[in-house]
């Protein structure tokens, strides 16, 4: 299960473009807290505290604390620059630690295979979408493939998975599997629509333009 933090937020009033670049100048990533019947609130945090929960720790779920105040969230969506390096927007939607949510894990394989018998390691899942409760979002979704043999690939069907916590890909589908040189895989299940991806990392633009072009 991922670690829950507390993540400072603050209140902004700017919007646009260029009120955005000024918080990012500062050190701080222009956001939106939404969700739970509340009214939307802009904020900023700090990116190096963001930086460090999403790609170091894991967190899905974080208290955001505005004024004084957390309230549990879920790190909907990331926007980055086209380099993946900056963070230009964090979605925070409300949640209870009760919901149950979709989001996409990694897969992370443990050990190496004893035999492989002339096969390469593929990996054609790298990521699953799941639903979970909030408060249960696995770090990862973790595979020991010591027993992995050439011939019998590991299908979704096939995982061990923390307890309330269902895979959304298909049952047959392929997560990883040894294959000769040359060889065609198995095709990967088409994406399930398990919802938006928790982080995002494509080039977008802010939401404040978006909240301008409102006003």
């Amino acid at each position: 299960m991922s670690q829950s933090i507390t993540l400072k937020a603050t209140p902004r009033t700017g919007t646009g473009s260029r009120a955005a670049v000024k918080l990012r100048k500062q050190g701080l990533v222009p956001g939106v807290v939404y969700g739970h019947k509340k009214d939307t609130a802009s904020v900023s945090v700090s990116a190096e505290e963001l930086d460090r929960a999403i790609r170091v720790l894991h967190v899905r779920m974080l208290d955001l604390e505005v004024d004084g105040t957390p309230e549990t969230v879920l790190v909907r969506e990331v926007q980055w620059d086209a380099f993946g390096k900056q963070m230009i927007h964090v979605d925070f939607e409300r949640k209870s630690r009760t919901d149950r949510v979709k989001v996409t894990v990694p897969v992370e394989l443990r050990n190496a295979p004893k035999a492989t018998g002339g096969g390469v390691l593929d990996q054609p899942l790298h990521k699953l979408h799941i639903e979970c409760l909030l408060g249960s979002i696995p770090e990862a979704i973790r595979i020991d493939i010591t027993n992995l043999t050439l011939g019998n690939p590991i299908h979704v069907r096939e995982l061990t998975l923390p307890e309330g916590v269902q895979v959304l890909e298909a049952p047959e589908a392929v997560v990883v599997q040894l294959k000769l040189p040359g060889v065609e895989a198995e095709p990967v299940a088409a994406d399930t629509g398990a919802g938006p991806e928790v982080i995002k990392p494509e080039k977008k633009k802010a939401d404040e333009e978006a909240e301008e072009k409102k006003k």
